[in-house]
């Protein structure tokens, strides 16, 4: 008699415990995450930014970002924020920020994922992020100074 308790309570316990897993899920099965863009500032050792405003040295309608692959990565000039956004994508680690002919920048991330609270499905993000093979602060925003 004791055995056939012990055994429901068991059972109970794993259903109560089914269930509260299964709930926390359904509410976030259409969950679509995509990842921040990065923002990009170029600045001089002033703080001066090069891109946007008076001291800009680079227009960023000349600026390209190819990809390691050398594909074109389609970014925003975001002038109210001074910075060139893009969307990484994991299948390319390396990016070549093409300020001019000559001055050229590469960024590098290392890729993980995560998990947003209210969400039940991972999502990709930057580990590590380099600028011309120095490790950084792994940030939305990028800065580098020329």
């Amino acid at each position: 008699m004791q055995m056939l308790k012990r055994t429901n309570l068991i059972f109970l316990l794993l259903f109560i415990s089914a269930t509260c897993f299964l709930a926390s899920c359904s509410q976030c099965d259409d969950c679509d995450i995509s990842p921040a863009p990065k923002q990009v500032k170029v600045i001089n050792s002033g703080g001066d930014n090069l891109i946007f405003g008076a001291s800009s040295v680079y227009d960023p309608n000349d600026i390209l970002i190819k990809n390691e692959f050398g594909d074109e990565v389609e970014f925003f000039a975001n002038a109210s924020n001074g910075t060139i956004d893009f969307t990484f994508n994991t299948n390319s680690e390396t990016y070549k920020i093409e300020l001019s002919k000559t001055d050229i920048e590469t960024i590098k991330f290392t890729y993980g994922t995560d998990k947003q609270i209210d969400c039940c499905q991972e999502f990709a993000v930057t580990v590590t992020t380099s600028v011309n093979g120095k490790s950084i602060a792994n940030n939305d925003l990028i800065t580098i100074v020329r």
